[in-house]
């Protein structure tokens, strides 16, 4: 018996993925042809598929999937110091229009952070390789974040905690990019789900 069966979505026609163990169905389908995929975790019962993720169902249903952690491994990567966060974050926030300030949601708390970050292309599938970007401050609805190069992706993953027993993974829209002093890019990004969580 394989561990996974398609069902099929009675809104978009879309084979969606049904974990044979749990039996939830997931916001993954198939790929088809040659289109590239991805591997998740079913966050009931970490039962691993291969797959893209359905958008419409990942909104309402993200807390039933993750990615799998080699997509956060950045242990092979330079470490970003101390110094090099700090100086980033204070260039970042002294170059906040108040025309900008006065346009968020919600009050953003300055933050130090280094985290692991992966872009994703079409049906979320993480592209390229995982690598660690600051996070310079964060806020109810998003996160504003640095990196040493421009990014050519509307939507990113990143963890938050990556070494605690329960890391935290969201997908990122990225809504605002401008280059702040070379080789500073700072990067504005809204929550779009949070994934293996009812939180």
């Amino acid at each position: 018996m394989l561990p996974a069966q398609a069902q099929k979505s009675s809104t978009s026609g879309v084979a969606q993925i049904q974990c044979g163990s749990c039996l939830e169905r997931l916001p993954l389908r198939l790929t088809q042809l040659d289109e590239p995929a991805s591997v998740w975790l079913c966050a009931q019962c970490e039962t691993s598929f291969v797959g893209c993720c359905v958008q419409h169902a990942l909104q309402e249903s993200a807390h039933l999937i993750c990615l799998d952690e080699r997509f956060f491994d950045i242990s092979d990567k330079p470490k970003i110091s101390l110094s090099d966060r700090q100086r980033a974050v204070k260039l970042a926030s002294m170059q906040v229009s108040e025309e900008v300030q006065n346009k968020r949601r919600s009050v953003r708390v300055g933050q130090s952070l280094v985290v692991p970050a992966i872009k994703l292309q079409k049906g979320f599938v993480p592209d390229g390789e995982p690598f660690p970007i600051m996070v310079s401050n964060l806020s109810k609805e998003g996160v504003g974040m640095i990196h040493d190069q421009p990014l050519d992706s509307d939507y990113l993953a990143i963890e938050f905690s990556p070494t605690s027993a329960s890391p935290i993974q969201v997908i990122v829209r990225i809504v605002r990019e401008r280059e702040i002093i070379s080789p500073y890019f700072e990067l504005g990004g809204e929550f779009w789900v949070r994934l293996g969580s009812n939180a």
